[in-house]
């Protein structure tokens, strides 16, 4: 389906835009739509904030509208993995580094959806938007991880604990550390906060922007341990670090922003870093969620949960001196 842009209809946000134009979709799923690459603007993507202008060209892909009874779901596969804690609400599982978290282009099998459905099958109708395909693809998913991040992750086992929990997630009382290790050695600690889009030219990269073009990321570290590689020239930091926004990418890019980039980075780092990373063997980003504060949907007791560090970061750490 195309829309063209009429004069008197420049500068309206393009999801509202289509919401009063398919009143028959709510704007949750539009935007999920937008966000999917399904809603174009003269071929390109965009977010749900894009301004339009006169004569723009808006498309949306067919996939859009298929009836949510032929949605594609995914497959229970029996596929092991570790879990932190259990009760009738929900799981927290230690998601291991390689493991991509929902079904998506490029990994339609062996994610960690695919692992829990095989484990409580319940879990399929956690989610938000029977109709819509993107909610069925993340069944009981309240936040991710990057396929290559190991760590904590907290799964809903029923639609009122996801909703719940991920209501907890916007509010930001959902409080979440990470440890990595890093290239160099930076101060003691600090606080980083910059501003966050996707890249224009490479949309599976996320880029530092001004303050008007992205979303407000914040992170704030504290340098654990300081190393000296074998070596004996390069430097390296266990950091942990603390985040008050999830953005994608965030502690990626915003290390690699302050010239610490994380060590194994294939995509945020420096020339340095990454002849560092390949000197100790690292195959991944030395990124890991460590611990994770929430509150348990039915009593709303605080519960604090960590995940032990991967065996390939802690060996990446025996293999430096500490300083």
């Amino acid at each position: 389906m195309k829309f063209k842009v009429l004069k008197t209809e420049a500068g309206e946000r393009v999801d509202l835009f289509l919401a009063l134009r398919l009143k028959k979709y709510s704007r949750t799923k539009i935007q999920q739509a937008i966000k999917s690459g399904m809603v174009r603007v003269d071929g390109k993507s965009i977010n749900s904030s894009y301004k339009l202008r006169h004569r723009n060209t808006i498309t949306i892909d067919d996939k859009f509208f298929l009836d949510s009874n032929k949605l594609a779901k995914p497959k229970a596969e029996k596929i092991d993995f570790d879990i932190i804690y259990e009760d009738k609400n929900l799981l927290v599982i230690n998601k291991p580094a390689g493991m991509v978290v929902h079904p998506a282009a490029g990994h339609k099998t062996g994610t960690l959806v695919n692992a829990i459905l095989n484990y409580n099958k319940k879990i399929s109708a956690a989610v938000h938007d029977k109709s819509d395909q993107l909610s069925l693809m993340r069944p009981g998913i309240i936040h991710r991880l990057d396929k290559d991040t190991s760590g904590i992750l907290i799964v809903a086992k029923n639609k009122k604990s996801l909703i719940l929990l991920s209501r907890q997630l916007q509010n930001k009382r959902i409080k979440k550390k990470y440890f990595a290790l890093v290239f160099g050695w930076p101060p003691e600690s600090g606080q980083i906060e910059s501003y966050l889009t996707r890249d224009k030219k490479n949309r599976k990269k996320i880029t530092e922007v001004g303050d008007s073009f992205g979303k407000k990321a914040i992170s704030i570290y504290k340098s654990e341990k300081y190393f000296a590689a074998t070596d004996g020239k390069n430097r390296v930091t266990l950091l942990e670090i603390e985040i008050t926004t999830g953005r994608t990418h965030q502690i990626r890019v915003q290390m690699k922003g302050i010239g610490f980039p994380i060590l194994g980075d294939q995509t945020y780092y420096s020339k340095e870093s990454r002849q560092l990373s390949k000197k100790l063997g690292v195959k991944r980003q030395m990124l890991h969620a460590e611990r994770i504060k929430f509150q348990l949907p039915k009593s709303n007791k605080f519960i604090e949960l960590s995940a032990p560090l991967a065996n390939d970061f802690q060996k990446i750490i025996k293999h430096l001196n500490e300083i």
